[in-house]
Parts: structure tokens; sequence; C-alpha cells
């Protein structure tokens, strides 16, 4: 049966009728006429921070479908104009979040190797740049984004690449940071890319991976077990459950990490207001930025997961889009749930007394604040 409209969850599905949607619908090639083309001078020092896969494609080839743009066949989530601005606004979201900071971690080296997977954009990854100017950073991502991954900027300190992170990793040198972010059902298999992490790791190297998914429960507010955002949860994950990609955000369980060899796995958990309810200044502020992140992101979530099932239209879908964002304007004190999850690659063998040391050490620290809280 093709879902046309989601009922309010106190009323039973109406019957489903043929789609006549005013937008694009079925899927349809786009070239991009702008040729990416490695830089024939490239130097011998250029070439050596880059992955054996860097940029290859003379023409990049999109699909259009259900009026958005998607950079392949299977990827849930479109690369187009409307998705840029939401990246965009997410980034600075977690500006916010982490006080001004790019990453919760602490790089002790003067000239460290970054890889940030799933760049998007490449707010982040420019930003970086900046921070860190001799640092050596891989900004990777399945797909080209017009003023981002692909675009005209260069820096002398990032190598932006085409590459899929679910496939063999090829780098030369071990990394200092990997860095991932708001990738909730993206890969199949979260442990085997936590392994190749792992091995691209130098000893003492970190991960980070920062996510909050709609699909997973993160987002609520008074009542929401009775909604349409909990029909839209719901079927988000069924979907993603029939594809084989999880979206319940276990990929971010400690357990998870420790499996390949991690320590110092550590959760942090923020919750956040959504909306303008809150009182204090820059609480209204990242409030209103997290709405209207989400009121982007509803139908770029679930457009091409849901439709993909069959059992759904793209009007249905939109349909179930508007009545979720209806919600997310009216509902009172609703908030959002970010988890940042990092961890390190252990020290070589001679140096691992002195970690576990300090490792202990922390640990006695930690449990001295909670007491005296």
């Amino acid at each position: 049966m093709e879902e046309t409209a989601a009922p309010h969850p106190n009323k039973s599905m109406p019957e489903s009728v043929e789609t006549d949607s005013a937008y694009t619908t079925g899927k349809r090639r786009w070239t991009d006429e702008d040729e990416l083309e490695a830089d024939s001078d490239t130097d011998s020092d250029e070439i050596s921070i880059k992955s054996t896969k860097s940029f290859e494609a003379q023409n990049i080839e999109y699909v259009l479908e259900n009026g958005r743009r998607y950079c392949n066949d299977t990827y849930f989530m479109p690369n187009d104009e409307a998705e840029q601005t939401r990246l965009n606004i997410t980034h600075q979201i977690c500006r916010i979040l982490f006080d001004g900071k790019l990453t919760n971690v602490s790089l002790a080296k003067k000239s460290p190797r970054i890889l940030d997977i799933g760049a998007g954009t490449g707010d982040w990854a420019i930003e970086m740049s900046a921070e860190y100017p001799d640092a050596t950073i891989i900004a990777t991502d399945i797909g080209i984004f017009d003023n981002g991954l692909g675009s005209t900027i260069e820096l002398p300190n990032v190598s932006f690449q085409l590459d899929d992170a679910r496939d063999e990793w090829t780098y030369h040198e071990p990394f200092d940071l990997i860095h991932l972010r708001g990738l909730a059902g993206a890969f199949s298999d979260w442990p085997s890319l936590y392994k190749q992490a792992f091995r691209h790791l130098a000893p003492g190297g970190y991960i980070e991976i920062i996510d909050a998914d709609p699909a997973a429960d993160s987002v609520a507010f008074p009542d929401s077990g009775d909604s349409y955002l909990s029909i839209f949860a719901s079927a988000m994950r069924s979907a993603a459950e029939a594809a084989g990609h999880p979206r319940d955000l276990c990929h971010l369980n400690p357990s998870v990490l420790s499996a390949p060899g991690f320590i110092d796995v550590r959760v942090k958990e923020r919750t956040v207001p959504v909306g303008l309810w809150p009182t204090d200044a820059r609480e209204k502020t990242l409030g209103k930025m997290v709405l209207i992140a989400l009121l982007e992101g509803v139908e770029a979530y679930s457009l091409r997961q849901l439709t993909a099932t069959g059992n759904w239209t793209a009007e249905g879908v939109r349909d179930l889009c508007e009545k979720v964002k209806m919600e997310f304007l009216t509902a009172g004190k609703m908030t959002c749930v970010v988890k940042t999850v990092t961890a390190r690659k252990p020290f070589v063998r001679s140096m691992m007394r002195k970690n576990d040391m300090l490792q202990k050490l922390m640990q006695l620290d930690d449990e001295t604040k909670a007491q005296e809280v």
C-alpha cells in the first residue's frame, strides 16, 4: 500500500491515492559541466598528503529524484542547495555547542594529520585549516557540493577528495585525528569502519564522532509520543532497518569503539533547546538555529529512504513532513539530544604503563569532582 498522507496517530490510515506531485518524480542523471581535474603541476609534497583515491573523476554525475539531487543511486541524503544550507547551519550549531571549539580532543602535535570523513560542504575542514595552519587535513565525501567539496577554494594544507569510507582505506600515513559528524544512517557496518579508523590512527591518535538524529528519538517535546513526529521516527527506523543502515545511534555506544581497541572512550550528551522558548539569550539563539536546521532537514532525512521502501509516495512523505514541521513550530519546550564520542588509540607498549597511570588519575579526578557536586 502506498502512503500519501500521514494520519493523526489517533486516526486510522486513509486509503492511498495516486501521486500527482508538482515535483519531478523518478530518477535521471545530471552531469556537472565543470570538469574536476587534478592539477598537473602538483608537486611531490602535495601528492604525498593525498590518498591514492584523490580526485580521479572528470565528470561528476548526480541523480535527480523527486525534486532533490543526490550523489548516487543509494545514499539517502541529498547534496543540493537546500542540504548545503542545512549543513552550514549545523556547523554553526556545533561551534556554539562546543564553545567555539572545532574539536573536543587535544592535538598535541604542532603538525597533526587530520582526516574528516563525510566532509560535506567542508566548513569544518576549512576552519580547522585556519586554526591548525601546520596541519595536513584530508577531507573526504562521496559527493560534491556546489560551493563546498571540490569547489574553487584552494588551501595549502587541505586536500578535498572524493572517497567512500565504506571501501578499503588507502592512506599511506597515520592520522592524529579522524573526525565524523552527522553520519547516522550512512554506514551499515560501523564496527568495520571503526576497525579501519583504528588501523589508520597513529598511537595516541583520536577519533571523534558527533551525531543527533530525529529518526533515533533525539528530538522530543511534551506528549511527543502521540504525535506525527513519532510516526515519522518509526517509519524512518523501519525503512533504515530494511535498507541495512540502522538509525538507532548504537554506533555511539562505548562498547562498539572498545571492540577494535580504542581506550579512553568518553560520551558527552547535551540536550539543546529547539525553538525560541529559552529565556537565556544564548540558548534562545541556539534554539532558533536548531529549529531552522530541523525544518530544513525533515524532508532531506526521509524522502529517499521512505520512497525507496515502495510503501510511500513522494507526496505522502512530504505531507508527513509538513505535519511534523507544523508540530515543531507549535510545540512547547522541544529539545534535541546531541551526542559526542571521543576515543583514543593506545600508545606503543613502552608507554602503556604511563598511560594506564594517567587514565587512573583522570578517573580519580572525575570521581572526586562528582563527590564534590
